[in-house]
């Protein structure tokens, strides 16, 4: 088996740093069921019948949004690659008289599914105008459990509902409901929702939801209400994951001190946790910092040029880091920020750049605790860069 970028190591110290994506937080999960197909046709008086239809070529798969009028050959409307059909649907979302077709595929043996929309105009040559996604934005999916729609006072409202499974402790699962309307040919989201409970691993999970959101506060009130009503129930391998998020969640909090008394937790009572390692350096890294005031105003500062990457995930948090270590030349974490920069390179897929960065840290801070990570970056960069996935 290839050795990848991600050990387990690796994998925390990504949440410590909020650049993880989704796939990389995952516990190990149960086999998935394969999403079973709904209804995937439908006819319109006086227009015609629409229906969603496999390729026939095995070798390429491929689905197709097909159209036939009444008497005559069905058309191609338009066509998805890799994806399999899962359900037709139609609405007026917009209230303007105009129908909107919902076009929900999937991934073969994926339990989630992907809605495509489109306006439905019977009077031009092109008879659908796509709404979502757009063709510039054709990579932002909407990769959810399950699409429907539904009257909200006067407005048709779009439903798309996913699953958040950071921690994977269930039942009960978490689910998020977010509400769409149409609104001057736009897919506006107007509200989102959780489902409630006082189980831990709700509790967890919407926890994790609002870090990476960069809702640290509303996180600390998700950990400490697991904690306090579940610790006593929970399976011992959910506690020192738990604590251990409540730690960052106090750290990206400002809440420097509490967060090292979990940490602390997880290194002196789970020895023998995935997170006793990272949560050592995480104790290590603040003991260091935390007793004098200009590396604590650095760290606040830090750790905000962080929350901003991971919720937005924009190039700008790499400038902003880049300006942050020119004008902090001597922060005493200058380990952590370099190692944070080429992360974010090897998301871009700058290698050469970020090997450069880790060589760095390498030879100039040979007694910092990111030293054992760093050579397995380098080793990972220089003899299988064809295994090195992005953020």
């Amino acid at each position: 088996m290839k050795k990848k970028i991600y050990n387990k190591y690796l994998v925390v110290l990504f949440i410590l740093l909020l650049f993880a994506s989704a796939n990389s937080l995952l516990a190990v999960q149960a086999k998935k069921k394969v999403a079973k197909a709904q209804k995937t046709a439908f006819k319109i008086n006086n227009i015609g019948e629409f229906f969603l239809q496999i390729s026939k070529d095995k070798q390429n798969l491929a689905s197709y949004l097909l159209f036939k009028p009444s008497n005559q050959k069905a058309i191609i409307l338009d066509s998805y690659e890799g994806l399999v059909p899962y359900e037709l649907q139609y609405s007026d979302l917009d209230s303007d008289g105009r129908i909107e077709i919902i076009s929900t595929l999937r991934f073969p043996e994926s339990e989630n599914v992907i809605p495509y929309i489109y306006t439905l105009n019977t009077n031009k040559k092109e008879m659908l105008e796509k709404i979502f996604p757009k063709e510039e934005n054709e990579s932002k999916m909407l990769n959810c459990r399950e699409v429907y729609f539904n009257n909200k006072g006067n407005q048709q409202i779009l439903y798309l509902k996913y699953l958040v499974n950071f921690h994977d402790y269930a039942p009960p699962e978490l689910y998020r409901l977010e509400m769409y309307q149409l609104k001057n040919g736009l897919l506006t989201l107007t509200q989102v929702g959780y489902n409630e409970g006082t189980h831990f691993n709700l509790l967890m999970n919407l926890g994790t939801e609002y870090l990476f959101k960069g809702k640290s506060a509303e996180a600390v009130s998700c950990y400490s209400k697991a904690l306090d009503s579940q610790k006593g129930n929970m399976p011992k391998k959910a506690i020192p994951e738990l604590l251990f998020y409540y730690a960052e969640a106090l750290k990206f909090a400002g809440k420097y001190s509490e967060a090292m008394k979990n940490f602390e937790e997880v290194v002196l009572k789970y020895t023998d946790s995935e997170y006793t390692e990272i949560a050592q350096k995480e104790l290590e890294f603040l003991n260091a910092n935390i007793n004098n005031p200009k590396n604590v105003d650095l760290l606040n500062k830090f750790f905000k040029i962080l929350l901003e990457i991971d919720y937005t995930h924009s190039a700008e948090g790499l400038n902003h880091l880049d300006k942050f270590i020119s004008e902090n030349k001597d922060c005493n974490f200058m380990d952590r920020l370099l190692y944070m920069k080429a992360e974010l390179l090897i998301a871009d897929n700058r290698l050469d750049e970020a090997m450069e960065i880790f060589t760095n840290i390498k030879a100039n801070f040979p007694n910092s605790n990111l030293i054992s990570l760093v050579e397995e970056m380098i080793e990972n960069l220089d003899s299988k860069p064809e295994d090195i996935e992005g953020l």
